[in-house]
């Protein structure tokens, strides 16, 4: 057979199959051929040539983008968001949501032990885009204090509302965020209810985290439990640029307290860097400095953000 017998079976094979949408078993019926032998024609078809196949990226899909963010930052997968040259911080926030609700929907397994940072706005519209699931994950676990007084009530509706999407369990953690002093952390970490929930942190396989900045978030500020003035201009004067979980790093993701001084109760630096797999939420300008140190610290898996801000990560 010459080689241009070949390629006219190639030809007809692959013109049967893309452009007249016929099975693999009907050409090979049609064509008195193996359906292996029409396998092994396809693959041939794309190795010389005869077939081309494209991706056709639609303008507010960033496929380049993420590619550089993840070589650049040594990231599972960056997921950039199109919300608009002229965005607000609001909009921003709910796009990040909306993409970080499909990624949790089409990820989660049912072995999969969720925990939740539950001081994010961008988090809460994540949950407020997501539906219940038909997969059941083992439990969703709170990673950052935050149910009392003092408006701390979201913390707790965010798990729940987590759990009840993921149809499992939700796992509470019964303290403040932020405690008066490094001592009354220790008290309360000794105690069996807080106890029982963060021995749980260590058993978690997905985190998904917001990432914030030096200056408390409106959300944070409403509820009344945040650091104090002098504090906060420790934390500058040690270089700090960000938080997870309200532990809070320098540009490289070094922590800028030691546990001596660190009166937060939440899932720490180190165990959100053993973490199997961390999602973050965070989105604009304001939160670059803040993204690029937990992505130096290599905190982060994935992350999900607005196309202006990925552009200045990947610019820096």
């Amino acid at each position: 057979m010459s080689k241009q017998d070949d390629q006219r079976l190639l030809v007809k094979i692959a013109t049967l199959y893309y452009s007249e949408n016929k099975k693999q078993s009907e050409i090979a019926s049609l064509l008195h051929l193996s359906q292996s032998f029409v396998s092994r024609a396809l693959t041939r078809c794309q190795k010389e040539g005869l077939v081309k196949i494209t991706v056709v990226q639609p303008t507010n899909i960033f496929v380049e983008l993420e590619k550089s963010l993840e070589q650049k930052y040594a990231l599972s997968q960056a997921i950039i968001v199109d919300a608009g040259e002229e965005a607000t911080a609001a909009q921003i926030k709910h796009a990040i949501g909306s993409a970080a609700a499909h990624y949790v929907e089409t990820r989660i397994r049912p072995e999969d032990m969720v925990g939740i940072s539950s001081w994010s706005s961008t988090i809460r519209c994540m949950v407020d885009e997501m539906h219940p699931q038909s997969v059941r994950a083992q439990g969703v676990i709170q990673l950052l204090g935050g149910v009392g007084p003092n408006g701390n009530v979201q913390a707790t509706i965010l798990t729940q509302q987590l759990a009840a999407h993921l149809s499992c369990p939700a796992w509470l953690l019964p303290s403040q965020s932020i405690e008066h002093s490094v001592e009354e952390r220790a008290r309360l970490m000794s105690s069996p209810d807080v106890a029982a929930a963060v021995s749980k942190f260590s058993a978690v396989d997905i985190a998904i985290v917001g990432i914030g900045e030096l200056e408390p978030s409106q959300l944070l500020k409403n509820s009344g439990n945040y650091y104090n003035e002098e504090m906060l201009q420790l934390l500058a004067a040690r270089g700090a640029v960000g938080d997870i979980c309200l532990h809070y790093y320098d540009a490289d993701g070094k922590p800028v307290l030691s546990p001596e001084e660190d009166p937060v109760i939440g899932m720490e630096l180190n165990q959100v860097h053993a973490c199997k797999h961390v999602i973050a939420l965070a989105g604009g300008p304001e939160k670059c400095h803040a993204i690029r140190g937990a992505l130096r610290g290599q905190y982060i898996d994935v992350l999900i953000t607005d196309f202006a801000t990925a552009r200045a990560l990947w610019q820096a």
